[in-house]
């Protein structure tokens, strides 16, 4: 769940424009907030999943 501002435009007001949809029942992915790639005033969202085998993706 994506639970922070995630675009940034000067002085406007932080608004909260990206979602993240899953078809897994498993607990929500553990999201960080990164700085934005290049010029876009989006953040970078970085995922971790864990899938029911116990692995975890990135």
């Amino acid at each position: 769940m994506i639970n922070e501002s995630t675009r940034y435009r000067g002085k406007e007001k932080s608004s909260l424009l990206d979602l993240v949809f899953t078809k897994k029942p498993e607990s929500p992915p553990i999201i960080q907030y990164l700085s934005p790639m290049g010029r876009s005033d989006h953040v970078t969202l970085e995922m971790q999943i864990q899938e029911e085998d116990g692995i975890r993706y990135r």
